[in-house]
């Protein structure tokens, strides 16, 4: 539970579950809730009794499941939609079929949930399943559209074997992703300070071609830049993830890239309205001046000498009044000295400062150990886990903000 949460009164989640393949995940989730302390309420469909029966969900959620034969059509059920939306704080459909999300943007209330739903005022988050056919068929894309144009938090559909034997886009958000999506729906009930703000954070080491086959590049792993981008999420911000080195599925959208050209060219279209900027990533500095078109041959050529360029400074062209951009500088030993030039000559609001050298806290580790650098003071982070840097970032992030 983090600190967020616990100040909250209330911590009920409706389980809203429809008759998908992937319901199965949807038993995992509400056992993910009760464990991390939410109160869940889980409402299925007449489908979804077909794939698994109400008492599995029961003996999870440590809760009574609300269906059409128990509640809806009961003789003392008639107000139980209503009940139900008054008593919860955050919605969440998984599975949503491409029946139910097509209620849902209709204001079809045939069944229980999709009366509960539209009776309900709180945030909404729904991951939805379908054969990858379905899922891209013009009128589900343009159903999703409408939730997500009324404030619905719609997770996106992740891509591989689908339960049809074929493959494509429709996999159901993971249990831990649509937890994460919960838990950012309650920061946002808390109206932090990076609610509804645009954050673009990079992540990786660039890759800058040599020839169709080589690059140059660096180790960087990406952790550290996705810890940040999760915290940021998790405060309610609409992220965006520019990265080299993409997960198989995220509760933001993430942008992917390879070299140090496409991320400045990336970085500039999403942060031109954003409130922070965060460059974790790793980019080169340099780049080989030409590129060979085919792969180059130690027969043809047994030296290989390379003429290289300096890549595009990132953060430079990046400033303008309204970004507050936070820098990192990864230098080889404890040079805080560095860090502070660094600090001024790029003129950036905050820079983070960490030593690779140092034994396990260096690239690829999922430990650091950081030094936070504002105008106003230095945080030294002791090593920690790359989440609670991200926290503490973060939160020099937000205290900035709120200074201004």
């Amino acid at each position: 539970m983090t600190e967020v949460e616990a100040h909250l009164p209330q911590r009920h989640v409706l389980v809203g579950v429809s008759g998908g393949i992937a319901i199965y995940k949807a038993v995992e989730l509400v056992r993910l809730l009760a464990k991390e302390g939410f109160s869940p309420t889980v409402v299925t469909t007449a489908a979804g009794k077909r794939f698994i029966m109400p008492l599995t969900f029961a003996a999870v959620a440590r809760a009574g499941v609300l269906d059409d034969d128990s509640s809806w059509q009961s003789s003392s059920g008639w107000f139980e939609h209503i009940e139900a939306a008054r008593r919860a704080d955050v919605m969440v459909v998984a599975p949503a079929t491409v029946n139910t999300v097509a209620k849902l943007a209709t204001g079809l209330a045939d069944n229980l949930l999709s009366a509960i739903y539209l009776a309900f005022r709180g945030p909404v988050i729904v991951a939805p399943t379908a054969n990858w056919a379905m899922y891209e068929h013009d009128a589900t894309r343009h159903n999703l559209e409408i939730l997500a144009q009324r404030g619905v938090e719609v997770l996106p559909a992740g891509e591989g074997d689908l339960a049809c034997g074929e493959e494509g886009a429709g996999r159901m958000a993971s249990p831990e992703v649509i937890m994460a999506a919960v838990r950012r729906a309650f920061a946002g009930l808390a109206a932090g300070t990076l609610a509804a703000r645009k954050i673009v954070v990079t992540a990786g080491g660039t890759r800058e071609a040599i020839d169709a086959v080589r690059y140059i590049g660096n180790r960087s792993s990406g952790k550290m830049g996705r810890a940040v981008a999760d915290e940021a999420y998790l405060r309610g911000a609409d992220v965006v993830l520019v990265t080299t080195r993409p997960d198989d599925e995220t509760a933001y959208r993430c942008v992917v890239v390879e070299s140090a050209a496409e991320m400045a060219d990336a970085v500039a279209r999403e942060s031109a309205e954003a409130s922070v900027l965060v460059m974790t990533a790793a980019v080169a500095d340099y780049r080989p001046a030409s590129v060979s078109d085919g792969k180059l041959s130690r027969s043809d050529s047994p030296e290989l000498t390379l003429r290289l360029v300096p890549t595009i400074d990132i953060l430079a062209q990046t400033r303008r009044s309204g970004l507050l951009r936070v820098g990192f500088a990864a230098e080889a030993g404890p040079r805080i000295d560095r860090a502070r030039a660094k600090k001024a000559a790029k003129g950036v609001e905050i820079l983070v400062f960490n030593d690779i050298l140092a034994a396990g806290i260096g690239i690829g580790s999922d430990e650091n150990e950081i030094t936070i650098l504002t105008s106003a003071r230095e945080v030294h982070v002791p090593r920690t886990s790359k989440a609670a840097c991200a926290r503490a970032i973060l939160d020099e992030v937000e205290t900035v903000i709120s200074g201004r």
